[in-house]
Formats: C-alpha cells, structure tokens, sequence
C-alpha cells in the first residue's frame, strides 16, 4: 500500500484543500478533503491497463461548484426532503431549498461543499483516510451539533466507507456517498452496455420531483436479482423511466438476501463492482441529466429518502444516546 499527500489547492474562502492518494495492486484512489470527493479511482480491465472509472473535474473551481454532486459525501440528509420540512417529534425545522421548492442533498451548502479535516495513514495491507467536519446547529436549517467522521479504508480490492454522527440534540442523519461509475474507464462513453443486477424485493415509485410516494413491487421497469443491459432499462416507455427523464432515479428496497446488494459489470473491459451495505435502500440515479447522458451510473446506499413522509414508521432519531454509524463496502473486479 502507498500513500501521499499533496495540496490540491485553496477555495474561493482561502481554504486549503488536499488530495490524498491511495495506491495498491488493485486500486488507485484520489480522495480530496472538499466533500471528500472521490476524485478518481482507477482499476484495471481485462488487459491490465489502469482507467479512471468515476466521473469528476480537473481542478478545484469545478468540484466547488460540483451541480452534479460528483463522488462527494452526501447530506446532512441524502435525497430530497419534501419541501424542505424536517420534523423532529413535534419540532418542524425549515431546511434550506434548492431543488424545486425541496431540500436536495442537505441543501445548497450542504457537507459536499464543505473542507474536511483529513489525516491517513497505512495499516499492513490497510490505507486508511479519516475525514473529521463539525456541522453546528442550524447548518442549513438542520438541528443540533454534530461532529461528523468519515472513514475510507481501501484493502487490496475493497473500498469500505464509514460514517459516523455524534449529535448533541435530537436530528436525524441519512449519509451517502455519490460517485458516478463508469466502467469502460472512458468518460466519453456511455453506461448503456453495462450490465445491472438490483437485488431488491420493491422499488419506490415517484413524482414529477422525484418525491418517492409509494412502495412498488409488481409493476416494475426492472427484473430484481438478475443481470439486465442497461440500455434495456433505459429504453423502457415505463412511466417511471419518462418521469424521472429517461432513466432511473429511484429508491430501491434491498431484499439483503445476497452477499451483495448491487452487482455492475461491463464485458467489454472485464471490470465490474459489487456494492454491500448495511442500509436498507438504494438510491440508483443514471445520469438522466448531465451534460452528457447516461454517462455514469450512481448507488446511493442510504436510509428510505424522504423518510418522515415516506416511510416514517422505519425513521430513526439520533442524539445524545444514539449516535449515527452506517457503512458501505465496494468490491472492485470480484
């Protein structure tokens, strides 16, 4: 395992950011302390040849403004919160909007665009990151204090990211992680021969924005716990693929029957990942509105979006006596 560190650069604030590389057989990782953004992360195909399969920027004035959420740490809470209410038991807290009168992704300032305290070291096979952000009351409209901690632990082919909240009054927390996977290791590609394998039991049907509102198990634009072409999928005339722009951007239940709760793979190149965490959806998002479309593929391993209205008999309260922990490993050409 090798590991450096370098400057990136500084902020529009004058902050100072850093790339944190961390190299093995397997992976070649870059990881910046804005966001902690997955700034690359390369893997070799069927040849041997290294190639950076996640969308992002050249340099630190792209990833600051980052529309699209490449690769960062996602929320206070993940996902749309239905305009932008937050009630906590009978306290209702009006978060900051920025998606269509709703709250998307903790908002326009939310823990991406904030610069992380970062330090790394190597254990034996182990490169470690620990990403430390103290987010104070009120941040963005959210309650209570929190001091948040991110780990990145990259061993031999796994990738395993760990969050944790300690908070100092009653909120609620929902984290990801939002890197776009493409697969050919060519960013002017597409995903659409990549192949998609959801093991989940129901899917959360959605509004013209992207609201879930319902749990759907039968009328399906995808089969659960098989291998699918992407563009199979994409090309669908299935309501639900029209509504979200042409492809998926929803919550899928996982049905945690499997060693692995998502399976992608591209023949063409031989690389493929298997993603197993210990939340109980995932939000998968193709890309129906980048620049180029289709272009990368997202799995936003999470709590249920939108919880309180959506699910709200599963949500879950974090303070003082129980703080946040949830965890997501990526398997890279198992």
């Amino acid at each position: 395992m090798k590991l450096s560190t370098r400057k990136f650069g500084e902020t529009l604030k004058g902050e100072k950011v850093f790339l944190y590389n961390l190299k093995n057989e397997y992976v070649d990782l870059e990881i910046i302390s804005l966001g902690g953004i997955i700034k690359s992360l390369k893997t070799p195909d069927n040849k041997n040849k290294y190639k950076n399969i996640v969308l992002g920027y050249d340099n630190l004035k792209d990833y600051e403004e980052n529309e699209y959420f490449y690769g960062c740490i996602t929320g206070r809470i993940a996902g749309r919160t239905k305009d932008g209410l937050l009630k906590i038991n009978d306290k209702v807290y009006q978060l900051e909007k920025n998606n269509s009168g709703n709250n998307l992704h903790g908002g326009p300032n939310g823990l991406n665009s904030k610069v992380w305290l970062g330090e790394a070291r190597v254990e034996g096979e182990k490169g470690i990151l620990i990403l430390t952000y103290k987010s104070p009351h009120l941040e963005n409209g959210f309650p209570g204090e929190v001091n948040f901690k991110v780990i990145y632990t990259l061993e031999k082919n796994r990738l395993n990211i760990e969050y944790f909240g300690e908070c100092d009054r009653e909120t609620y927390i929902n984290l990801t992680n939002h890197s776009y996977f493409n697969l050919s290791g060519n960013s002017k590609e597409d995903i659409k021969e990549s192949l998609l394998k959801i093991n989940a039991n129901s899917y959360g049907w959605v509004d013209k924005n992207t609201i879930p509102v319902k749990l759907e198990a039968e009328n399906k634009f995808v089969q659960f716990e098989i291998y699918e072409k992407l563009n199979n999928i994409l090309k669908s005339n299935h309501e639900q693929i029209k509504i979200v722009g042409g492809g998926i951007d929803h919550p899928f239940q996982l049905s945690k029957k499997f060693e692995y709760d998502i399976e992608l793979k591209d023949e063409k190149s031989g690389r493929s990942i298997k993603v197993k965490s210990s939340e109980p959806i995932a939000v998968i998002y193709t890309g129906n509105f980048l620049d180029k479309k289709h272009n990368g593929i997202c799995f936003e391993m999470q709590d249920y979006p939108d919880i309180f209205n959506f699910m709200p008999r599963k949500a879950k309260i974090y303070g003082e006596k129980q703080s946040y922990n949830t965890n997501t490993t990526f398997v890279f050409n198992a």
